[in-house]
């Protein structure tokens, strides 16, 4: 099992003791229990009044949170004292803001949207979607080190962006139980777009204005402007900037 397995699943500590780990950190108990029952009682509550309640009672529970963010039904939030959020931040319905680590952290700028089912887990690393990123539904972004992404990026259904490899084990000693091979996480700059069910691998830096093609594995870097596609993707063109009038 990996080394997290390990520690929450051990039967010598108790499940509460594992769980307030889990979703608070190393929070208050007064910061934990808000937390629990903010949750418990308006995580499921649906229309405007679900959507409202939210929007007024989960601030408070945040490092930081601008005006009028919006949390659909059923989402769930670990450690929200290590996640900030700018305004009019929209994460919809069943995503995940996760963080794992007392250094760890989740930052979101203004007007930022996580689509349906998207998990954002950062596991004792960081992660920082600037202003404007349109995250698309079913998307995973996890990382052991840091995930950046500059302004309006926009990032399609199923993508899959940080994860990271085990270093190789031996015949004694399992993969799993392998620590990470941390490559210094994924940089995106501004103005991006990744097509759907994009996979970017941890270490590799992706220019502004660059295009991924739908499907693409990228395990090396990509040019500002260039477009990239296929497993591992390949840079098949340079786009020339247009001029703002």
């Amino acid at each position: 099992m990996t080394p997290q397995q390990a520690a929450f699943s051990d039967v010598r500590r108790s499940g509460l003791s594992a769980y307030r780990e889990l979703a608070a950190g190393n929070a208050s108990l007064w910061s934990f229990l808000r937390g629990e029952l903010t949750q418990t009682f308006l995580a499921n509550l649906g229309g405007l009044v679900g959507l409202a309640a939210r929007s007024l009672a989960y601030r408070g529970l945040f490092r930081a949170c601008g005006r009028r963010p919006a949390f659909g039904k059923g989402v769930s939030i670990r450690v929200p004292r290590n996640i900030s959020l700018g305004a009019g931040v929209l994460v919809d319905d069943y995503a995940t803001l996760d963080v794992r680590g007392s250094e760890a952290g989740i930052a979101l700028g203004d007007r930022v949207s996580v689509g349906r089912f998207s998990i954002i887990a950062a596991k004792y690393g960081t992660i920082s979607i600037s202003s404007g990123c349109n995250i698309g539904s079913s998307c995973r972004i996890a990382t052991n080190s840091s995930v950046s992404m500059g302004e309006s990026v926009l990032v399609g259904a199923y993508c899959y962006i940080g994860p990271g490899n085990h270093t190789e084990g031996n015949e004694d000693e399992p993969l799993i139980t392998r620590p990470m091979d941390i490559r210094g996480g994924v940089e995106i700059g501004e103005h991006a777009w990744l097509g759907a069910r994009v996979t970017v691998l941890d270490g590799v830096k992706i220019g502004k204005h660059a295009i991924i093609g739908a499907h693409s594995l990228v395990t090396s870097d990509v040019p500002d402007w260039g477009v990239a596609v296929g497993t591992p993707a390949k840079v098949i063109k340079i786009r020339t900037p247009q001029a703002t009038s």
